[in-house]
């Protein structure tokens, strides 16, 4: 039987929305919902079709989030978590804007 992969949903994810920010794969035994397939920690392995639109749709958010100097945290996306803590950086861009823009 084909394995398919869950249907997309309007909100990013804890995991994808880390990828696209930092280019860092971060697996965990449980619960990975991510570009990657849990063996290969390298996220350029993974750009996708998917990954593009991911960013085409979430780029504004992130990026706003990314210049503000943020931290991923539960008062900013709802679904953080500990593990996937990130702070955004001014005078920098995320990953995917390096990579899509």
């Amino acid at each position: 039987m084909e394995r398919r992969k869950p249907a997309r949903t309007p909100e990013l994810g804890p995991y994808k929305r880390h990828e696209l920010l930092t280019g860092e794969i971060v697996n965990v035994e449980r619960g990975y919902t991510g570009y990657g397939d849990g063996k290969s920690s390298n996220l350029l392995d993974f750009i996708s079709d998917e990954m593009r639109r991911d960013w085409a749709e979430h780029r504004a958010k992130l990026i706003a989030f990314w210049k503000a100097g943020q931290y991923t945290a539960p008062d900013v996306f709802a679904d953080a978590k500990p593990w996937l803590f990130v702070r955004g950086e001014p005078d920098t861009l995320p990953w995917a804007a390096e990579q899509f823009d």
